[in-house]
């Protein structure tokens, strides 16, 4: 390599040297000083230079500018390092504060309040039950002002009064100091259907010192319900013939220790079933019954009659229930404690017997002394004929009136055993009756009146039609089929009204001149007087209406009896209520009496006048179902009843 090449390689080396990233300093390399040895030196010599530069000190600025540049370095690695820990600490801060909150370690927490509940998880419907509420503080701090609220299901009754429900109770336990515990105990009675569960919802509320905060803890604790507080036993014939009349009984027996009130048997008919009578009678239609008092182990018997129809293996279901009535409708149950499906399965008769009594399926309810028409059809309903069919209607009751009795086509009474009979010798259809094939017979008769049935003797007329045959089997032997129906004429109850005008009897006095004199007025007293023979009557009420010179006054005696007046259509109603058996048999007949105040005008000079007009009384005979009526005439000035009226004393004078 030549001389000049050399040097320039050198300098190319220290040019990117300069230019580098990598060069930690920036040093200015000054100029090198061209020195001679000496003046007279030879030229050689004197063209001597340095080929490379010297190595100088950095200057002073190169140097600060070092130290800044790593004292910044330092920094820069400082700065991280406090993030880096800030972080962490945030992070580990965090996480005990959590730890703290939700660990439930802090002072104040109701994770550190527990309510234990200690009694029974199973008990009987109806049945008395303690519970132990255990209240523990494992706060760090007292709670004060701590309330225990407890809500009870539907159903619970107070302990003390089993009458009396009980849906709340608080309890003020004050203070529960800090790792202390309070006690309080509980008693009710719960009711339900078997198998149901009863939540009882606990709620512990309380303060702490120097807080104004309110702190909660709940607790649910449940109560399974073993058995019912009554056992509903139903018994009925689990098979019956389409048409056949069948008793279904309800037995209901208390299973409590104590005394139940004010609950509810309701039986839910099937279609086809055709109620006919119940004992003792529904509280609210034909189906509801109601118990204001059933002691421990006491039995009460409910029957229902009827009959079903169906077709043949058609099952007819019966649904029971029982429990507790609302408070808000007497009619329905609140709180069930049981609910019962029973099936009775239905099946065709071999001879069908449809009997209908004064046109009712059932039994029927009538007056004494009404003629009443008995219809019923006997059908054939096998594959196979009939042979030698007879027909036989008996009668018994104390109603019954033989001479009444009135057979239809060819029928025959025998008066000595009280029976119609028809046979193949009265009606030739009855030698055979081919399948399908149908016969319509008929009878009529009175009962007798109230007044002519014996003394204790019942007072109605039992019918039963009792029908037989033969049909031949395949073997080539007969076999007797048969079929009864039975039903009853009931006389309805006798509930008889009477109305008279008076002046001096009775404790309303009255005023104004007699005879009664025109535009002056003169008060009277009407009297009500209602008898009743053998069954009680329900829903009595009496109804009349005043003509426009008539005036009510409001007085009535007794007080207590409730009359209303309609200003308007000027019609007066008694709220009879009910009317007891032989009321004014034997007994005082039920009255009211009432004041009346007449203002006679000189177009009515010389004749008596109506002071109440036609004269209505209704009810209900609990034991027929049979709606009563009647009518009677209303009452005039006439008072002729009185002790004190004479002569001409009912017609208006000048």
């Amino acid at each position: 390599m030549q001389y000049g090449d050399e040097k320039k390689e050198k300098l190319n080396n220290l040019e990117r040297k300069l230019y580098s990233r990598n060069a930690p300093n920036i040093i200015d390399p000054g100029r090198s000083e061209f020195k001679e040895s000496e003046r007279g030196g030879n030229r050689a010599e004197t063209e001597q230079t340095n080929e490379s530069w010297p190595e100088v000190k950095a200057s002073s600025f190169d140097e600060l500018a070092k130290k800044v540049s790593n004292m910044a370095q330092k920094k820069n690695h400082f700065v991280k390092n406090i993030f880096i820990f800030s972080l962490l600490f945030f992070i580990v801060a965090a996480g005990v504060a959590a730890y703290v909150f939700f660990g439930g370690s802090n002072l104040v927490s109701s994770k550190n309040v527990d309510i234990k509940v200690v009694g029974p998880i199973s008990i009987g419907g109806g049945q008395e039950v303690s519970l132990d509420v255990n209240i523990i503080n494992n706060n760090n701090v007292d709670l004060s002002s701590a309330a225990l609220s407890v809500e009870y299901p539907d159903g619970t009754r107070s302990a003390v009064d089993l009458s009396k429900a009980l849906t709340q109770e608080r309890f003020q336990l004050d203070i529960i100091k800090s790792g202390a515990s309070f006690n309080q105990n509980i008693k009710a009675v719960f009711f339900g259907d078997k198998d149901t569960i009863k939540q009882i919802q606990l709620s512990l509320e309380y303060r702490v010192e120097n807080s104004s905060a309110l702190f909660y803890k709940e607790k649910v604790y449940e109560l399974s319900i073993s058995s019912a507080p009554v056992i509903v036993t139903p018994t009925y014939p689990k098979e019956v013939n389409s048409g056949q009349e069948i008793s279904f009984n309800i037995e209901v027996a208390s299973n409590s220790k104590d005394k139940i009130s004010n609950f509810l048997v309701k039986a839910e008919y099937p279609f086809g079933f055709n109620f006919e009578s119940a004992s003792p009678s529904a509280a609210f239609g034909n189906n509801i019954w109601q118990f204001s008092n059933l002691n421990s182990g006491e039995k009460k018997t409910i029957a229902i009659r009827g009959n079903i129809v169906g077709q043949d293996n058609e099952e007819k279901v019966f649904k029971i229930s029982s429990g507790e009535a609302s408070e808000n409708d007497e009619r329905q149950i609140s709180v069930p404690f049981s609910d019962l499906m029973e099936s009775i399965l239905v099946k065709k008769p071999f001879i069908g017997l449809n009997v209908s009594v004064g046109g009712q399926n059932g039994d029927y309810a009538t007056n004494g002394g009404n003629r009443v028409e008995t219809r019923f059809i006997v059908r054939n309903n096998l594959p196979s004929r009939i042979f030698n069919t007879s027909v036989e209607v008996s009668f018994k009751g104390g109603a019954l009136n033989q001479s009444s009795i009135k057979p239809g086509e060819n029928g025959f009474f025998q008066s000595f055993n009280n029976t119609i009979l028809w046979d193949k010798r009265s009606l030739s259809e009855l030698t055979d009756m081919g399948p399908g094939s149908e016969k319509q017979f008929s009878f009529s008769l009175s009962p007798l009146l109230y007044s002519e049935i014996a003394s204790g003797a019942k007072p109605n007329i039992e019918i039963t039609i009792t029908v037989k045959g033969e049909r031949i089997l395949e073997s080539g032997s007969p076999e007797m089929v048969s079929a009864t129906e039975t039903r009853k004429i009931v006389l309805a109850t006798d509930l008889v009204l009477t109305s008279k005008t008076t002046r001096s009897q009775g404790s309303i006095e009255n005023s104004g001149p007699v005879p009664p004199k025109a535009d002056t007025p003169t008060t009277y007293n009407v009297v009500w007087s209602i008898s009743n023979t053998f069954n009680q009557v329900s829903n009595v009420e009496v109804r009349a209406t005043l003509p426009a010179y008539v005036k009510w006054t409001n007085l009535k005696s007794p007080a207590g009896e409730i009359i209303s007046f309609n200003q308007v259509t000027k019609e007066m109603v008694w709220n009879v209520g009910s009317v007891l058996p032989n009321t004014g048999f034997g007994s005082n007949p039920k009255q009211v009496y009432f004041q009346l105040e007449f203002l006679p005008s000189i177009s009515q000079i010389g004749r008596a006048q109506n002071l109440i007009g036609d004269t209505y009384i209704s009810g209900v005979d609990k034991i027929t179902g049979v709606k009563i009526e009647s009518k009677i005439s209303g009452v005039t000035t006439n008072f002729s009843g009185d002790p004190d009226f004479k002569v001409g004393d009912d017609r208006v004078v000048q």
